[in-house]
């Protein structure tokens, strides 16, 4: 595998995990196996503690292994994420009145994670607090999700007021 691959991989692995995932693989000749390769993932970022190895003899079996052991941990790092989202729409409705896919990518989920753990967090959302049922609202215009395109351009603006002015 190519360097290049291999960062691909990784960073398909870290995607699945969510914005703050940190997934790395080294070569070392301490480890007391055949396996010279390691890889980890840490699901919650690096400084969070948890992670998931993988190991092999070479990077493609490595990987291979990281992965499979991310999809055994999946299920508990997903009950996580949807306890610390559900949190968040809790503490976003009552600061706001409302919880937006906006906001909860303000603390920290990407909308992937909203989109495939939402309805269970605002479940549990309503489950922890007795101000249900909580939902997400999904915003358009200006603090929509990204889509990768530049914004188009404004005609509708006829003249600029200078700042501070």
């Amino acid at each position: 595998m190519t360097p290049l691959a291999i960062r691909g991989a990784l960073r398909a692995i870290a995607g699945e995990a969510g914005p703050a995932a940190w997934a790395d693989l080294s070569v070392s000749t301490e480890h007391p196996d055949e396996s010279a390769v390691r890889g980890v993932l840490y699901p919650q970022g690096i400084a969070a503690g948890h992670c998931i190895h993988g190991r092999g003899p070479g990077f493609a079996e490595a990987l291979d292994d990281l992965r499979s052991n991310w999809a055994q941990a999946r299920s508990l790092a997903d009950t996580n994420s949807i306890r610390r989202m559900a949190v968040a729409i809790i503490e976003i409705t009552g600061d706001q009145g409302e919880c937006s896919d906006a906001a909860l990518r303000g603390a920290g989920f990407d909308q992937g994670q909203i989109a495939r753990l939402g309805a269970l967090a605002c479940s549990e959302a309503t489950r922890l607090a007795a101000g249900g049922p909580f939902r997400i609202i999904a915003l358009t215009g200006a603090n929509a999700e990204a889509t990768g395109r530049p914004a188009p351009l404004r005609t509708d603006i006829t003249h600029a007021l200078p700042l501070g002015g």
